[in-house]
């Protein structure tokens, strides 16, 4: 076994010097080639030389003393030496090489593998180009065929739109002869209703006549002796005027009894009676004469669950509207200066911008981020019309001073003019900015945009009348109750009062620290447009006299967030305004 164990270990130590002896002969082999090389050569040299020296004519005689012999092996050693030195350079310098070779030999051979990566990455990647070639003219077909279909549907579209401006125009020409045929009905109706009048009255012109030709009776015999008689001797014109005033009371006047006469009477009255009543009915309970300045809160609540965007008192300043961003608006009555809740009126599908009782004070109009307005009934508190048409959320929805049309501003750019007992847009009007904010009459519209801009608007033929710049974007809008003054509200933090029938501005607004919080901020006239009231970022209401410009007050402290909306109570008794942390304040005077 040792034998064996000695045998294995000799042969790999002769492996192991086989092995280093093959890699030293790789590394030297070039080296001790060129070294043999060089000595053979200079074996031919010395060779060489030694025969010129033999055969040379001067050449010395067989038998060279001792000294020159020795010169001359001295000259060869010294030779011999210069070769010698000169083959270590070329030995070293063929090292040098060599590993400059090999070298040169590792990074071609790493060039060559990256030439080969490249190669293969090249390969897919002409393949990839391949693929999106070919993808690129598949989608050059398809946007060619749909190219192809969007020219022809754009033919078709400017075919239909023609037919549209077509049907347009004579769906115009059509509703304006109904609406001239309907005028012409109403005065037929009229003349027949007028008709029975008619008759009545030369009825009673008639008994009339009658009556004038018929003697009056006085009967004399009638008078009775009264305690307040003046007493005797009194002057004798007192007494005279005196029985004339108990003649004629004591007189007894008679009539015909005739049935139509009596009858004409009777409708005559009944007339003057029911008109009175309807009359009473139409108009609010609660007419301002002197607005009341508000000085601090009443009652203070949390109205919604979200922010609370507008507010609106009714005409009859009995009930309060509140609409919020939890998409309801609640009905709210004041009784002994609190706010008790009384309605909620819901249907809406996304948060409440604006709110607009109608002048009898029994519809009410809201705006919403839906793209709608909805107008409810509060005689039984249900939604009549959801008004759509809007591509883009409705921030102002008002009625036109009669109740049968309504006017909704969009941030889609438009103006849309409703009509409420159809739930049908009537007429858009297109506009350049978005709008903020509409008040309206019967003949015109005044719209406040983003892009600073208050415009005016026919509203029968829907064109713009005029046009007043503003330093920043409108906010809001209002009007007096003469419909002679206009109020806006703007980011740069003024308040403009301006003439409607000059068209100039009449007042300025201004105060330290008041700021506008929102692009919806509302400000609004106080009922008898002595006033104008405002809430700030801060939290902060701030009132001015409108005829002097002068800052009537500034209520502090009451709200910690930004107020976005005011209303005045038509009575001018109280002010209610709403925030964003969803707080509701009523203001009075004392």
């Amino acid at each position: 076994m040792a034998t064996e164990g000695a045998e294995s270990w000799r042969k790999h130590i002769a492996r192991e010097l086989q092995h280093r002896d093959r890699l030293q002969k790789l590394h030297f082999e070039a080296l001790i080639l060129s070294y043999n090389q060089l000595l053979e050569k200079s074996d031919m040299v010395q060779l060489w030389r030694d025969r010129c020296d033999l055969h040379s004519p001067s050449a010395p005689s067989p038998s060279p003393e001792p000294e020159s012999v020795a010169n001359v092996q001295f000259q060869h050693g010294e030779k011999l030496t210069k070769l010698h030195q000169a083959n270590g350079e070329l030995a070293q310098e063929v090292f040098e090489l060599s590993k400059r070779y090999r070298h040169k030999e590792g990074e071609l051979q790493s060039a060559q593998s990256r030439l080969a990566e490249l190669e293969v990455k090249l390969g897919e990647m002409e393949a990839e180009r391949q693929r999106l070639r070919t993808r690129i003219e598949a989608l050059e077909e398809a946007n060619r065929a749909v190219k192809e279909k969007y020219d022809s549907l754009q033919h078709l579209y400017h075919a239909h739109w023609q037919k549209l401006r077509t049907q347009e125009v004579e769906g115009t020409e059509l509703i304006q002869n109904l609406i001239d045929i309907k005028a012409q009905a109403a005065q037929d109706l009229n003349y027949l209703n007028e008709k029975p009048r008619r008759t009545k009255q030369k009825d009673l012109e008639k008994d009339l006549a009658v009556v004038s030709n018929v003697p009056v009776s006085i009967d004399t015999d009638v008078f009775r002796h009264e305690p307040n008689e003046p007493p005797e001797g009194a002057g004798q014109q007192e007494s005279k005027s005196y029985k004339s005033r108990r003649s004629f009371r004591s007189a007894s006047f008679s009539l015909p009894t005739h049935p139509k006469f009596l009858q004409s009477f009777k409708g005559l009255f009944r007339k003057r009676s029911n008109t009175a009543y309807n009359e009473v009915d139409c108009s609010p309970s609660n007419i301002c004469s002197l607005a009341r300045v508000p000085a601090r809160v009443r009652h203070s609540l949390e109205a919604h669950d979200g922010e609370v965007n507008a507010v609106r008192f009714s005409p009859n300043s009995k009930i309060l509207a509140t609409g919020s961003s939890d998409r309801k608006v609640k009905l709210w009555d004041i009784v002994g200066g609190t706010l008790q809740d009384l309605k909620t009126l819901e249907g809406s599908n996304d948060g409440v911008t604006s709110i607009e009782f109608d002048p009898s004070g029994q519809q009410i109009l809201a705006g919403s981020y839906d793209n709608t307005a909805r107008l409810w009934s509060l005689k039984d508190c249900e939604l009549k019309h959801t008004l759509s048409g809007h591509s883009a959320k409705v921030t102002a929805a008002k009625f036109k001073f009669y109740v049968r049309e309504a006017v909704t501003g969009s941030h889609d750019r438009t103006l849309k003019i409703w009509d409420l007992t159809k739930a049908a847009c009537v007429k858009t009007i297109p506009v350049l900015s978005r709008c903020s904010d509409i008040v309206c009459s019967d003949y015109f519209i005044v719209s406040g945009h983003f892009d600073k801009k208050i415009r005016l608007w026919d509203c029968r033929s829907g064109i713009k009348t005029d046009e007043i710049p503003l330093q920043g974007k409108v906010t809001s809008l209002d009007i007096n109750s003469d419909r002679t003054q206009l109020l806006s509200c703007s980011r740069d933090d003024v308040l403009k009062v301006m003439d409607l029938r000059m068209n100039e501005v009449l007042q300025e607004l201004r105060a330290e620290g008041f700021k506008c919080g929102a692009d919806w901020t509302k400000a609004i006239f106080s009922p008898d447009g002595s006033y104008a009231v405002v809430g700030s970022s801060d939290g902060a209401l701030y009132v001015w006299d409108v005829l002097s410009g002068k800052l009537e007050t500034c209520l502090v402290g009451q709200h910690r967030s930004s107020i976005n909306a005011v209303s005045w109570s038509l009575s001018g008794e109280y002010v209610v305004s709403v925030d964003r942390t969803k707080i509701a304040n009523l203001w009075a005077d004392c």
